[in-house]
């Protein structure tokens, strides 16, 4: 896997005068684009998921943030309730 600074040097980003006549920090974030876009080109949305999953889970372990996964034991689907009368 490329590395960012693998990526600010790729033509994309050096043969654009636009990006060159740009601050670092925006070609720093066009980079770390192109290489997210490279990574995901092809992968299974199952594949996707279980990426997705995999980094917010360490972003939340990173915060101290408890993890907490919520059961639908009903499948998701919701149980009718009877009105109120009064």
């Amino acid at each position: 896997m490329k590395t960012v600074q693998e990526y600010m040097n790729d033509p994309r980003i050096t043969n654009d005068p636009g990006l060159m006549d740009a601050p670092e920090s925006v070609r720093e974030v066009h980079a770390i684009r192109l290489m997210l876009q490279e990574r995901r080109v092809n992968m299974t949305p199952e594949e996707r998921r279980a990426d997705i999953q995999k980094r917010s889970d360490a972003f939340l372990a990173g915060c101290g943030t408890p993890l907490q996964y919520v059961s639908f034991p009903g499948q998701g689907k919701l149980n009718p309730r009877q009105p109120v009368t009064q």
